[in-house]
Protein backbone atom coordinates (compact mmCIF):
# COMPACT_ATOMS: atom_id res chain seq x y z
CA UNK A 1 0.00 0.00 0.00
CA UNK A 2 2.88 2.18 0.99
CA UNK A 3 4.20 1.97 -2.83
CA UNK A 4 1.40 2.88 -4.34
CA UNK A 5 0.76 6.26 -2.20
CA UNK A 6 4.27 6.73 -2.87
CA UNK A 7 2.82 6.78 -6.21
CA UNK A 8 -0.22 9.06 -5.88
CA UNK A 9 2.05 11.47 -3.85
CA UNK A 10 -0.90 11.82 -1.13
CA UNK A 11 1.02 14.56 0.56
CA UNK A 12 0.82 17.24 -2.59
CA UNK A 13 -2.97 15.57 -3.84
CA UNK A 14 -4.75 15.77 -0.87
CA UNK A 15 -3.55 20.01 -0.52
CA UNK A 16 -5.36 20.10 -3.86
CA UNK A 17 -8.35 18.58 -1.76
CA UNK A 18 -8.24 21.10 1.01
CA UNK A 19 -7.77 24.65 -1.64
CA UNK A 20 -10.89 23.25 -3.38
CA UNK A 21 -12.53 22.62 -0.03
CA UNK A 22 -11.73 26.24 0.43
CA UNK A 23 -13.15 27.22 -3.33
CA UNK A 24 -16.45 25.45 -2.72
CA UNK A 25 -17.46 26.30 0.43
CA UNK A 26 -16.24 29.90 -0.29
CA UNK A 27 -19.60 29.80 -3.03
CA UNK A 28 -21.51 27.94 -1.15
CA UNK A 29 -21.34 28.90 2.38
CA UNK A 30 -21.74 25.73 4.02
CA UNK A 31 -20.73 22.21 4.20
CA UNK A 32 -23.55 19.70 2.66
CA UNK A 33 -23.29 16.11 1.10
CA UNK A 34 -22.65 17.52 -2.39
CA UNK A 35 -18.76 18.14 -1.71
CA UNK A 36 -17.97 14.67 -1.19
CA UNK A 37 -18.09 13.50 -4.65
CA UNK A 38 -15.97 17.13 -5.79
CA UNK A 39 -13.62 16.25 -3.45
CA UNK A 40 -13.17 12.79 -4.28
CA UNK A 41 -12.89 13.27 -7.93
CA UNK A 42 -10.41 16.49 -8.28
CA UNK A 43 -8.68 13.63 -5.37
CA UNK A 44 -8.76 11.35 -8.10
CA UNK A 45 -8.01 13.12 -10.68
CA UNK A 46 -4.80 15.02 -8.94
CA UNK A 47 -3.62 11.16 -7.84
CA UNK A 48 -3.50 10.26 -11.84
CA UNK A 49 -1.78 13.35 -12.27
CA UNK A 50 0.78 12.90 -9.51
CA UNK A 51 0.96 9.00 -11.17
CA UNK A 52 1.47 10.50 -14.35
CA UNK A 53 3.97 12.55 -13.47
CA UNK A 54 6.48 10.07 -11.82
CA UNK A 55 5.83 7.76 -15.47
CA UNK A 56 6.92 11.24 -17.52
CA UNK A 57 9.90 11.68 -14.93
CA UNK A 58 11.17 7.85 -14.57
CA UNK A 59 14.60 8.22 -16.13
CA UNK A 60 15.05 11.65 -14.43
CA UNK A 61 14.07 10.42 -10.86
CA UNK A 62 16.66 7.91 -11.08
CA UNK A 63 19.49 10.18 -11.16
CA UNK A 64 18.85 11.86 -8.37
CA UNK A 65 18.88 10.40 -4.84
CA UNK A 66 15.88 12.23 -3.63
CA UNK A 67 13.63 10.29 -6.06
CA UNK A 68 15.61 7.02 -6.68
CA UNK A 69 13.78 5.33 -4.26
CA UNK A 70 10.10 6.14 -5.89
CA UNK A 71 8.21 3.42 -6.89
CA UNK A 72 8.73 3.24 -10.75
CA UNK A 73 12.69 3.89 -10.50
CA UNK A 74 13.20 1.43 -7.81
CA UNK A 75 11.89 -1.57 -9.73
CA UNK A 76 8.40 -1.74 -7.52
CA UNK A 77 5.77 -0.82 -10.37
CA UNK A 78 6.51 -1.30 -14.17
CA UNK A 79 5.82 2.22 -15.77
CA UNK A 80 2.83 0.62 -18.19
CA UNK A 81 1.33 -0.46 -14.89
CA UNK A 82 2.09 2.89 -13.32
CA UNK A 83 0.71 4.24 -15.98
CA UNK A 84 -2.77 2.55 -16.81
CA UNK A 85 -3.13 3.27 -13.20
CA UNK A 86 -2.79 7.23 -13.84
CA UNK A 87 -5.39 7.33 -16.91
CA UNK A 88 -8.01 4.80 -15.09
CA UNK A 89 -7.58 7.48 -11.43
CA UNK A 90 -8.03 10.50 -14.07
CA UNK A 91 -10.86 9.10 -16.26
CA UNK A 92 -12.79 7.86 -12.82
CA UNK A 93 -11.92 11.29 -11.21
CA UNK A 94 -13.01 13.57 -14.43
CA UNK A 95 -16.65 11.25 -14.69
CA UNK A 96 -17.23 11.93 -11.11
CA UNK A 97 -16.57 15.82 -11.39
CA UNK A 98 -18.73 16.00 -14.56
CA UNK A 99 -21.60 14.17 -13.47
CA UNK A 100 -22.19 17.38 -10.69
CA UNK A 101 -20.25 20.11 -12.93
CA UNK A 102 -18.78 19.52 -16.43
CA UNK A 103 -16.84 23.01 -15.74
CA UNK A 104 -15.29 21.82 -12.68
CA UNK A 105 -14.56 18.82 -14.43
CA UNK A 106 -12.68 20.16 -17.62
CA UNK A 107 -10.77 22.92 -14.95
CA UNK A 108 -9.69 19.86 -12.92
CA UNK A 109 -8.60 18.36 -16.69
CA UNK A 110 -6.99 21.69 -17.40
CA UNK A 111 -4.64 21.42 -13.94
CA UNK A 112 -3.73 18.09 -14.91
CA UNK A 113 -3.13 19.43 -18.99
CA UNK A 114 -0.40 22.04 -17.26
CA UNK A 115 0.98 19.87 -14.62
CA UNK A 116 1.67 16.99 -17.15
CA UNK A 117 1.81 18.60 -20.35
CA UNK A 118 3.30 22.46 -19.54
CA UNK A 119 4.98 22.41 -16.16
CA UNK A 120 6.95 18.54 -16.26
CA UNK A 121 8.13 19.07 -19.90
CA UNK A 122 9.50 22.58 -19.65
CA UNK A 123 11.02 21.85 -16.16
CA UNK A 124 13.90 20.09 -18.49
CA UNK A 125 14.47 22.70 -20.50
CA UNK A 126 13.82 26.10 -18.07
CA UNK A 127 14.76 27.27 -14.93
CA UNK A 128 11.57 29.54 -14.89
CA UNK A 129 9.07 26.30 -15.02
CA UNK A 130 7.63 27.23 -11.95
CA UNK A 131 5.91 30.36 -13.29
CA UNK A 132 3.59 28.16 -15.60
CA UNK A 133 3.41 25.81 -13.03
CA UNK A 134 1.68 27.89 -10.78
CA UNK A 135 -1.17 27.48 -12.45
CA UNK A 136 -1.58 23.98 -10.96
CA UNK A 137 -2.16 25.54 -7.19
CA UNK A 138 -4.38 28.08 -8.92
CA UNK A 139 -7.30 25.71 -9.98
CA UNK A 140 -8.19 23.56 -7.67
CA UNK A 141 -10.11 26.56 -5.64
CA UNK A 142 -11.87 27.43 -8.90
CA UNK A 143 -12.81 23.80 -9.48
CA UNK A 144 -14.61 24.07 -6.11
CA UNK A 145 -16.19 27.13 -7.05
CA UNK A 146 -17.79 26.44 -9.68
CA UNK A 147 -18.70 22.69 -8.79
CA UNK A 148 -20.93 24.62 -5.61
CA UNK A 149 -22.33 26.95 -8.23
CA UNK A 150 -20.19 30.16 -7.95
CA UNK A 151 -19.81 32.08 -11.58
CA UNK A 152 -17.03 31.81 -13.11
CA UNK A 153 -16.19 35.17 -13.82
CA UNK A 154 -16.61 36.45 -10.44
CA UNK A 155 -13.69 38.32 -8.82
CA UNK A 156 -13.73 36.48 -5.58
CA UNK A 157 -12.74 33.73 -6.58
CA UNK A 158 -10.15 35.20 -8.87
CA UNK A 159 -8.26 36.99 -5.85
CA UNK A 160 -8.48 33.53 -4.13
CA UNK A 161 -7.19 31.39 -7.28
CA UNK A 162 -4.40 34.37 -7.42
CA UNK A 163 -3.20 34.21 -3.71
CA UNK A 164 -2.59 30.33 -4.09
CA UNK A 165 -0.84 31.06 -7.64
CA UNK A 166 1.71 33.08 -6.05
CA UNK A 167 1.87 31.15 -3.23
CA UNK A 168 2.89 28.51 -5.27
CA UNK A 169 6.67 30.10 -6.62
CA UNK A 170 7.94 30.56 -3.19
CA UNK A 171 6.90 27.01 -2.64
CA UNK A 172 8.67 25.54 -5.58
CA UNK A 173 12.33 27.96 -4.87
CA UNK A 174 12.54 26.48 -1.68
CA UNK A 175 12.72 23.26 -2.57
CA UNK A 176 15.55 24.19 -5.27
CA UNK A 177 17.61 26.03 -2.59
CA UNK A 178 17.65 23.14 -0.43
CA UNK A 179 17.90 20.36 -3.54
CA UNK A 180 20.52 21.90 -5.21
CA UNK A 181 22.43 19.24 -6.01
CA UNK A 182 19.48 17.24 -6.76
CA UNK A 183 18.74 19.11 -10.15
CA UNK A 184 22.91 19.34 -10.54
CA UNK A 185 22.38 15.33 -10.71
CA UNK A 186 19.67 14.96 -12.69
CA UNK A 187 20.77 17.64 -15.06
CA UNK A 188 18.10 20.00 -15.07
CA UNK A 189 18.43 23.76 -15.79
CA UNK A 190 17.82 25.88 -12.84
CA UNK A 191 17.78 29.51 -11.37
CA UNK A 192 21.35 28.67 -10.15
CA UNK A 193 22.28 28.92 -14.24
CA UNK A 194 20.76 32.26 -14.62
CA UNK A 195 22.00 34.02 -11.15
CA UNK A 196 24.30 33.27 -8.23
CA UNK A 197 22.66 32.13 -5.02
CA UNK A 198 22.51 35.44 -3.11
CA UNK A 199 20.55 37.12 -6.30
CA UNK A 200 18.32 33.70 -6.05
CA UNK A 201 17.56 33.82 -2.24
CA UNK A 202 16.87 37.56 -2.78
CA UNK A 203 14.13 36.75 -5.24
CA UNK A 204 12.49 34.21 -2.64
CA UNK A 205 12.18 36.48 -0.02
CA UNK A 206 10.49 38.82 -2.21
CA UNK A 207 7.90 36.25 -3.24
CA UNK A 208 7.70 34.70 0.19
CA UNK A 209 6.64 38.45 1.02
CA UNK A 210 4.86 38.82 -2.02
CA UNK A 211 2.83 35.57 -0.99
CA UNK A 212 2.18 37.73 2.80
CA UNK A 213 0.77 40.68 0.71
CA UNK A 214 -1.50 38.76 -1.81
CA UNK A 215 -3.14 37.14 1.46
CA UNK A 216 -3.93 40.73 2.84
CA UNK A 217 -5.81 41.66 -0.30
CA UNK A 218 -8.57 38.63 0.29
CA UNK A 219 -9.62 40.87 3.42
CA UNK A 220 -8.98 44.09 1.58
CA UNK A 221 -11.65 43.54 -1.24
CA UNK A 222 -14.29 42.12 1.28
CA UNK A 223 -13.53 38.35 0.90
CA UNK A 224 -13.76 38.10 4.94
CA UNK A 225 -16.58 39.60 6.84
CA UNK A 226 -14.59 39.43 10.48
CA UNK A 227 -11.95 42.19 10.72
CA UNK A 228 -10.12 40.27 13.44
CA UNK A 229 -9.45 37.61 10.42
CA UNK A 230 -7.51 40.49 8.66
CA UNK A 231 -5.14 41.09 11.68
CA UNK A 232 -4.44 37.84 11.98
CA UNK A 233 -3.58 37.08 8.35
CA UNK A 234 -1.67 40.48 9.15
CA UNK A 235 0.55 39.42 11.79
CA UNK A 236 0.68 35.55 10.43
CA UNK A 237 2.47 37.56 7.46
CA UNK A 238 4.59 39.65 9.43
CA UNK A 239 5.78 36.49 11.11
CA UNK A 240 6.20 34.82 8.05
CA UNK A 241 8.31 37.88 6.26
CA UNK A 242 10.37 38.54 9.16
CA UNK A 243 11.09 35.26 9.82
CA UNK A 244 12.02 35.02 6.43
CA UNK A 245 14.95 37.65 6.74
CA UNK A 246 17.13 35.34 8.31
CA UNK A 247 17.85 33.67 4.42
CA UNK A 248 19.22 36.71 3.63
CA UNK A 249 21.84 36.64 6.70
CA UNK A 250 23.38 33.32 4.74
CA UNK A 251 26.97 34.60 3.80
CA UNK A 252 28.20 33.13 0.72
CA UNK A 253 32.25 32.65 1.62
CA UNK A 254 34.82 30.95 -0.80
CA UNK A 255 35.74 32.50 -4.48
CA UNK A 256 33.75 29.59 -5.98
CA UNK A 257 30.31 31.05 -5.19
CA UNK A 258 29.81 28.01 -2.74
CA UNK A 259 28.42 28.49 0.65
CA UNK A 260 31.54 27.60 2.91
CA UNK A 261 30.79 23.53 4.34
CA UNK A 262 30.05 24.97 7.75
CA UNK A 263 27.50 26.94 6.97
CA UNK A 264 25.66 24.66 3.90
CA UNK A 265 23.81 22.69 6.82
CA UNK A 266 22.30 25.82 8.49
CA UNK A 267 21.98 27.37 5.15
CA UNK A 268 19.69 24.32 3.88
CA UNK A 269 17.54 24.09 7.59
CA UNK A 270 16.72 27.76 7.38
CA UNK A 271 15.59 26.36 3.91
CA UNK A 272 13.57 24.10 4.96
CA UNK A 273 11.77 26.22 7.94
CA UNK A 274 10.90 28.52 5.46
CA UNK A 275 9.07 25.86 3.31
CA UNK A 276 6.84 24.73 6.63
CA UNK A 277 6.29 27.91 7.16
CA UNK A 278 4.76 29.28 4.18
CA UNK A 279 2.85 26.17 3.38
CA UNK A 280 1.39 26.66 7.03
CA UNK A 281 0.54 30.70 6.54
CA UNK A 282 -1.32 29.54 3.08
CA UNK A 283 -3.15 26.66 5.18
CA UNK A 284 -4.26 29.06 7.96
CA UNK A 285 -5.44 31.67 5.45
CA UNK A 286 -7.22 28.38 3.69
CA UNK A 287 -8.96 27.55 7.32
CA UNK A 288 -9.79 31.53 7.77
CA UNK A 289 -11.60 31.47 4.54
CA UNK A 290 -13.57 28.58 5.39
CA UNK A 291 -14.57 30.09 9.04
CA UNK A 292 -15.20 33.19 7.56
CA UNK A 293 -17.78 31.83 5.14
CA UNK A 294 -19.39 29.39 7.71
CA UNK A 295 -19.66 31.85 10.34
Amino acid sequence: MKVWLELLKLRITVASTVTTLVGYVLARGQFDWNLAPVLLGILLQACGAAALNQVQDAKLDAKMKRTAGRPIPAGKVTRSTAAMVAIALLVIGSLILAAGSLTACLLGLSAAVVYNGIYTPLKRTTPFAALPGALIGALPPVVGWVAAGGYLNDPTIHLVAFFFFIWQIPHFWLLLLFYENDYLEGGLPSLFDRFDRRQVVKLTFLWIAAVCVAALLLPLFSLMQRPYFAYVIGAAGLLVVGRSIALLKIEVLDRDGDLAAELRQTFVRSCRIRFMEINTFALMVSALLVADALV
